[in-house]
């Protein structure tokens, strides 16, 4: 069934207004809506990197909870109907786009100009008025204080961590980002927080003392780690049977096993265990248990092939791409061969990812490139394949690894070859969801039909990644 014409032209459209801080336009719309957004008990999820994870972990242990839950996440891989989920199932075609003509509809009779984020959020708020949802899952878009989320009014809030990204909105240096992100702390209400500088400890305390929240902090409140060192292999399952970790908090030691086991998933799961932990909601362990197992987040250190071995893992800032260093060298060791297909939107520090991955222990044996065209639309969106090829052959000058650049199709086809030519190889997708999110329909097949993929788009479908 073709998407109507007129929903994939209201969506376009939206990706022209940019970015526009601020919670008036959102409020104006909800607040005509009657304030869906204050029904249901709320988790919001604000930080730099693992928002998603942590929705996902979320969601899922409130699901096997029995909870009718709403989630709501950025950016999507392959359908835009991915952003808003009911209880796991992303609504209907037809549902997607009545809720797409109805905000419309509204945006314009009250010229509010909501951006495409703005939509979105007004969107998942009716959603889950009318699927009568109980507990909603808020990922935060950018920042936070100016987020279009933080109208909301959650029982919990999360903060999965803070790095140097979007400085250009955000403000310059880590002080600055954070002041934005622990802004959305609520007075009397928990704050969970994962945090290891010890600068930002204390500042996140002060703050908590200062605004009135409650202060849940990793380290102190509650801690994560794994117990194996590596996943367990599965005979036939891409993941594995999961992960064993072990979990100290409100409640006392627990162990669980994580379907997803990439090394920097242990924060999640922390992240997402305590806020329930200090949430008023009676969860039991079996739920606990079933939920952190059974939650998954495509494109998240997701292995979509092993013969050959190909990963694919949305690392879109330096912060990122070094814990997706950290995780690989975890799965597999310094033995491995690597191989990257790399793409990155051209305001982030792709150099520094870079040279993360030429001093890793990690041996990176080659490096595709993909071009990412040469329309006048998208260009200044990504980094410039030539420059990083160049960027790349300066920093890897005296070895032999092989490094290529060209369209993105027949570039995938010759990455999968290298993959294919040695047992030891690992062929990684990175650098941006947005590529993740093209490249893996070639592997994973989509559940038809595609609403809106976002190909039709002259920007990136999000405001964080």
């Amino acid at each position: 069934m073709p998407p109507p014409e007129d929903v994939s032209t209201i969506l376009s459209k939206l990706l022209r207004f940019g970015i526009k801080p601020g919670l008036e336009r959102v409020d104006a719309a909800l607040s005509a809506l009657g304030h869906p957004e204050r029904g249901p008990l709320t988790f919001q999820i604000v930080g730099t990197n693992g928002k998603g994870s942590t929705a996902a972990f979320l969601d899922s242990i409130l699901r096997q909870a029995g909870y009718r839950t709403g989630r709501f996440t950025s950016p999507h891989l392959t359908d835009i109907r991915e952003r808003i989920s009911i209880s796991g199932e992303m609504l209907s075609p037809e549902s997607f786009s009545a809720l797409v003509r109805e905000v419309a509809a509204l945006d314009g009779s009250l010229r509010i100009g909501l951006t495409f984020f703005e939509f979105l959020t007004v969107m998942a708020h009716v959603a889950f008025r009318r699927a009568e949802v109980s507990c909603v899952v808020l990922e935060a878009g950018l920042g936070g204080r100016w987020d279009a989320t933080t109208v909301s009014r959650p029982t919990v809030t999360v903060l999965t961590g803070v790095s140097l990204d979007h400085e250009e909105i955000l403000g310059p240096g880590i002080p600055r980002i954070f002041e934005e992100k622990v802004a959305v702390g609520r007075m009397g209400r928990p704050f969970v927080a994962n945090l290891h500088d010890p600068s930002l400890r204390e500042l996140f305390l002060d703050r908590a003392r200062s605004k009135g929240f409650l202060p849940v902090l990793s380290g102190r409140d509650f801690e994560a780690r794994w117990e194996d060192k590596t996943p367990r292999p599965s005979s036939d399952g891409l993941e594995g049977k999961g992960r064993r970790l072990l979990y100290q908090g409100r409640w006392g030691r627990r162990t669980f096993s994580s379907g997803m086991t990439a090394a920097y998933q242990v924060e999640n799961v922390g992240a997402a265990v305590a806020a329930i932990e200090w949430s008023p909601l009676p969860i039991s362990l079996s739920a606990f248990r079933e939920g952190v197992f059974r939650a998954a987040h495509p494109g998240r250190f997701e292995t979509i092939s092993r013969h050959p071995s190909i990963l694919l893992d949305g690392a879109h800032n330096p912060e990122a791409m070094e814990r997706l260093l950290d995780s690989l060298l975890d799965r597999f060791g310094t033995q491995a061969s690597v191989g990257w297909f790399l793409a990155v939107h051209s305001d982030k520090n792709w150099q520094r990812m870079l040279e993360f991955m030429h001093d890793s222990p990690l041996v990176s044996q080659a490096l595709f490139f993909p071009e990412r065209g040469n329309l006048e639309s998208v260009r200044g969106q990504w980094a410039e394949a030539r420059e990083m090829e160049s960027y790349a052959r300066a920093l890897w000058e005296e070895t032999n690894v092989r490094i290529e650049r060209g369209a993105q199709e027949s570039l995938l086809d010759q990455a999968v070859r290298w993959a294919e030519a040695a047992p030891a190889r690992v062929l990684v997708v990175s650098g941006s969801l947005y590529l993740v999110g093209e490249v893996r329909p070639r592997f994973v097949t989509a559940p038809p039909p595609v609403l809106f993929s976002g190909n039709e788009r002259d920007r990136p479908l999000s405001e964080d990644a």
